[in-house]
């Protein structure tokens, strides 16, 4: 082209850079355009799955009509959006088409100019019409796949974002030893929940299990025994101190055997909307029969289970909403004593059954040392009725451990805070 004028070549590129600067200014609206209709677009989503979980709650209230504006408003900022997008990405079409046709009418008009003036032949003017529709083309596709691209960095930043956290936790180790016995060690442990920075969840706690026994954590509500129980499983790092199992700090074991012979059900059981057979097997690569209906029968759960149609094939729903809140409970439990874990956690596991189912799994769980396999059993629990029997309870109050000991020992302390706790359950108790 510059061989055959240089003026034509000037006159031919000398809208190319404004093209692009329209296309980067509208390329980056795209983006954040594209970022505003996703979170819109995921709280869209979120609502209509939290109201269709709850909807026995939401019904319940007769809420059904506010549900549905909150859904439809959702979705009416996000069209806007979306009209927006399209305004956008009309704008910049028309105006690259515009910018196009004025380079064409200035180099035909300037090339018609040095025709007449003998600058150079008619051919070659031909020869510039051919390259600037060809320039234009490819300066029109470079706009939109620069935009394509935008957009698309838009709608996948909330991803990126997710990839680019820097883990809080410390990287599992490879320790796998033959055998686990299950001590406990707790040295100075803090938690500092992330999204509690300033709320000490626990605060210098320290205290040692023995392999085999069976302890309980006890206290008022928010007073930290869930936090120790979500520790042990590795839900979290502590901020400050050691916690140790069998001597080795918890993060020296390998992530899959730690959990093979650490098992948890917590206080709301979730199963899978799979059989009942799969969530009892859930993550056991050799599935036994025998052996899972041993783990139901240990539960009592093998009698309900076979008073179904399909039995052990029956679909539990989503989130187990086809059995009762007891059902799910010893399926959950019966989960994690399949796998004949070392340290077993229960975290107010038992709150929704009646006192005879409760009193069957704690004989068959950790109170006949015979059924148990000299499994470490630690219990959360409000109702202190269930933990009397416990070889050592650990009383925690606002983060720190106030006392530990049996149950006698304990209800010999004047003014202590178990046996406050122990009386106003059984006033409660006696006022029922």
């Amino acid at each position: 082209m510059i061989k055959l004028s240089i003026h034509l070549t000037i006159a031919c590129l000398v809208g190319a850079p404004l093209i692009l600067i329209v296309a980067k200014i509208c390329g980056n609206a795209h983006r954040r355009i594209s970022e505003k209709v996703q979170d819109l677009s995921a709280e869209a989503f979120e609502i209509a799955e939290e109201t269709i979980q709850t909807i026995r709650t939401v019904r319940s209230f007769g809420n059904e009509d506010e549900e549905l504006k909150r859904f439809e408003t959702t979705l009416q900022q996000s069209y806007q959006v979306l009209w927006l997008q399209a305004i956008l990405t009309a704008a910049q079409k028309w105006f690259v088409e515009l910018a196009q046709l004025c380079m064409s009418i200035i180099m035909l008009s300037y090339g018609a100019k040095l025709v007449r003036d003998n600058h150079i032949t008619g051919p070659d003017l031909l020869a510039f019409i051919i390259y600037q529709l060809t320039l234009g083309g490819i300066l029109s596709d470079i706009s939109q796949i620069y935009t394509s691209l935008m957009t698309a960095a838009g709608a996948s930043q909330s991803v990126f974002d997710y990839l680019d956290r820097k883990p809080m936790q410390k990287p599992s180790g490879i320790t796998q030893p033959q055998e686990l016995q299950g001590d406990i060690e707790f040295d100075n442990v803090s938690l500092l929940y992330p999204a509690r920075p300033n709320e000490i969840a626990i605060e210098n706690l320290s205290f040692k299990i023995k392999s085999g026994q069976t302890c309980a954590f006890v206290g008022p509500s928010g007073s930290g025994k869930s936090t120790c129980i979500n520790l042990l499983e590795r839900f979290y790092d502590p901020t400050h101190g050691k916690i140790l199992i069998d001597g080795r700090e918890i993060h020296e074991y390998d992530h899959k055997y730690l959990h093979r012979k650490v098992a948890m059900v917590g206080q709301e059981p979730i199963l899978f909307n799979r059989t009942i057979e799969e969530n009892i097997t859930y993550a056991i690569n050799n599935n036994d029969e025998t052996t899972m209906i041993q783990a139901a029968e240990q539960v009592n759960a093998h009698g309900f289970i076979g008073e179904l149609i399909n039995g052990y094939n029956t679909k539990c729903g989503q989130r187990g909403g086809h059995l009762s809140g007891g059902q799910k409970q010893r399926v959950s439990i019966a989960r994690a004593i399949i796998r004949k874990p070392t340290i077993l956690l229960l975290d107010e596991a038992t709150s929704a059954l009646d006192p005879v189912n409760e009193r069957l799994i704690q004989d068959a769980l950790y109170y006949k040392k015979e059924n148990s396999e000299s499994r470490t059993v630690l219990i959360s629990a409000h109702r202190l009725s269930t933990i009397e029997r416990c070889d050592k309870i650990f009383v925690i109050h606002k983060g720190h451990l106030i006392e530990q000991g049996t149950h006698d020992e304990l209800m010999i302390i004047e003014n202590g805070i178990y046996r406050e706790l122990i009386r106003r359950q059984r006033m409660n108790i006696d006022d029922d």
